[in-house]
């Protein structure tokens, strides 16, 4: 485990070089939460209350939204598609480490950067500048465990992706494919419930969903009942075991077909 941390640290090094890129993150997003705000202020009108949210919570929603995607996109797919392209990938293949917890713990330390960088002000902003209420509940309890199984969950899907590079060396059509399907059906643009009822009842037993939909409730609505925050939970948990044994099994298949161009 201490081989892993040292990799945490050093990925959590590097992102800290680059400050002028995390500026200009959090600058796009303060003009994202601008036009977001206009936008579904224009939409609710004179409604109080449209599918189940009030314009803050659905506010909250969007702005928290565009964060926590920032924080769960680990690139991890094409970090490995380039580490197999150049034939870096053997350097860790032929060390004693495991290459999966290798990426993980890398890129956990690159999402951490990004908490403090990115996360912070932008609640700050939703407070100060846009006066959006925030309600306290149990569900910020459990927000940080949610979190934490969206990332695993995220990230066990950008590494099956990148274990694809094995047999085809680019991924750039699966992962946009990828990326399209977890944007629209995993509540990343907008609420589940602003989608039909039946759709919404597919959506929330899929694995999409867990990445941003259930974190972002525990926020959004964080007074439900515990039982169901608790099976929300159990939801993720299941989805992220369930990942994480595929991706063992797609690794031990996918190396055997490894051909090194480079080094």
């Amino acid at each position: 485990m201490r081989t892993y941390l040292a990799f945490l640290r050093g990925s959590i090094m590097v992102g800290m070089i680059y400050r002028l890129g995390f500026f200009f993150i959090v600058l796009g997003n303060v003009v994202y939460m601008f036009v977001a705000y206009y936008l579904w202020r224009s939409i609710y009108g004179e409604n109080q209350i449209l599918n189940g949210l009030t314009f803050d919570q659905a506010f909250l929603y969007i702005a928290l939204g565009s964060t926590v995607f920032i924080l769960l996109k680990t690139y991890t797919d094409w970090g490995m598609n380039y580490e197999i392209r150049d034939g870096t990938i053997s350097v860790y293949l032929t060390k004693p480490i495991d290459y999966q917890w290798y990426t993980l713990f890398t890129n956990l330390g690159f999402t951490l950067t990004s908490l403090g960088t990115v996360t912070l002000p932008t609640i700050l902003l939703l407070v100060f500048v846009f006066q959006v209420y925030i309600p306290l509940g149990i569900g910020f309890l459990f927000f940080p465990i949610s979190l934490v199984m969206a990332f695993l969950i995220s990230f066990h899907f950008d590494y099956m992706i990148g274990l694809m590079a094995f047999y085809t060396e680019s991924i750039w059509g699966i992962s946009t494919t990828k990326e399209i399907v977890i944007t629209v059906f995993s509540g990343a643009l907008l609420p589940l419930q602003f989608f039909p009822a039946a759709l919404q009842q597919i959506l929330l037993w899929l694995p999409f969903q867990a990445i941003y939909y259930t974190p972002l409730m525990m926020v959004t609505r964080p007074n439900q009942p515990v039982e169901t925050l608790l099976g929300m939970l159990g939801v993720q948990l299941a989805w992220a075991v369930i990942t994480f044994l595929l991706c063992r099994v797609m690794y031990h298949q996918a190396v055997k077909v490894l051909r090194i161009a480079g080094g």
